[in-house]
């Protein structure tokens, strides 16, 4: 059903696809690639050494896996991380050489905003100074690469967000994210102006 919509939407809208569905196999991969969709997103999440912190329901390889099986059906990979999980600086490079080495297209980065009920409630957000550095590591260990900011912007950045250009990012998600809110339109479109 999805590649049947994934197909209309290809043939008739005249848009570029790119397809979040978790962990997948490589002949569905093959199958969305065939649907129209060029682009499939994947985040690692974090480093290797951090990930069995963050996620206990599959491996690091398996996100790894994924990423492989998308680059081999021909299509392009979306895929970086979340900053603010807990890790270090070192987990951060490792991260950055991770994605460089996978030959990801582009780099979707989020910064955690903690939500209630969840582990990592009442973790602060990063100080808008290092999640810059954040931004300008990952453009110094993918150069050529996409640089997106997505989740967790406004959160983490508040007045800076504009600065997010100059510390190395080429675009912005607008709106709302996949599990919080984000920012209006009008008030992105403010800024940028």
């Amino acid at each position: 059903r999805l590649c049947t919509s994934y197909r209309h939407i290809a043939e008739h809208c005249g848009i570029s696809l790119c397809a979040s569905h978790g962990l997948i196999s490589k002949k569905h991969c093959e199958q969305l690639k065939a649907a129209g969709v060029s682009r499939y997103h994947n985040n690692l999440e974090t480093s290797r050494r951090n990930f069995p912190n963050v996620c206990t329901t599959h491996t690091y390889d398996d996100k790894l896996q994924t990423i492989k099986w998308a680059l081999e059906a021909g299509l392009e990979v979306c895929s970086c991380g979340i900053f603010g999980l807990g890790e270090s600086w070192e987990q951060r490079v490792e991260l950055g050489l991770t994605l460089a080495a996978e030959g990801v297209d582009s780099l979707p980065i989020n910064f955690l905003k903690a939500i209630p009920g969840t582990p990592l409630e009442g973790t602060p957000p990063l100080p808008p100074a290092e999640a810059l550095r954040c931004i300008a590591l990952m453009r110094l260990l993918n150069p050529g690469r996409e640089i997106v900011i997505c989740g967790g912007r406004e959160h983490a950045l508040g007045q800076w967000q504009s600065w997010v250009f100059a510390a190395g990012a080429g675009m912005i998600m607008t709106g709302d994210y996949l599990t919080t809110t984000g920012r209006a339109f009008a008030e992105d479109h403010a800024m940028l102006a």
